[in-house]
């Protein structure tokens, strides 16, 4: 029954995720293509990446992005450049290594660099998409599955990086988990770009 439930909740959440939902006129899409984060912005973004970065992203108006919980950062998305233009992150089809122009296709980027131990984060993150380590759909840490930025912590072990509670909807408070601001407001981790 629980696998059954599982699967329902990992289907339901991946098309949740590629709805973008405009208010005014009110109309929806499913997979847009068009993002504020352009051209010129990208080569800005790849010109101040170095590897063990921590790339955020964030989307606008998409339907998820009103229940993930986004904080002072504004992104609800977190990965690891790890060099060669390429990001590592978990998403709904499990951690996988993408191209740093995919991973800027987005509405809002934040680059933040680490004090220290980058070459393992890189190592971590690499072996992570080599497995393709399954997306955790229920949300709660621990082994064997990740959501985007339990892998992005998974990374950082010793960086004191902690989980914390954001409003949903602006009044539910949400369980203890990773979020975007487990790193924006840790202090081992310096903004980059913007």
């Amino acid at each position: 029954m629980n696998d059954c439930i599982y699967a329902l909740k990992r289907k339901a959440l991946t098309i949740f995720g590629d709805i973008k939902i405009f208010k005014w006129p009110f109309f929806v899409i499913y997979q847009p293509t068009s993002f504020r984060v352009k051209g010129v912005d990208t080569r800005k973004i790849m010109d101040c990446l170095v590897p063990g970065d921590v790339v955020m992203r964030a989307y606008v108006d998409y339907l998820d992005g009103y229940f993930i919980p986004k904080g002072e950062s504004g992104c609800s998305h977190s990965g690891l450049y790890v060099g060669d233009n390429q990001v590592v992150h978990s998403i709904a089809e499990g951690s996988e290594l993408i191209d740093i122009i995919d991973f800027c296709r987005t509405d809002k980027m934040v680059v933040l660099r680490p004090r220290n131990y980058q070459k393992w984060a890189i190592n971590h993150a690499k072996k992570c998409a080599d497995k393709n380590i399954p997306y955790d759909f229920d949300f709660t840490p621990g082994p064997g599955k990740y959501y985007c930025h339990e892998f992005t912590a998974s990374c950082y072990p010793k960086l004191n990086i902690e989980m914390l509670r954001r409003k949903i909807l602006g009044f539910i408070s949400s369980p203890k988990a990773f979020l975007a601001d487990s790193f924006y407001t840790n202090k081992n981790f310096e903004k980059i770009y913007p």
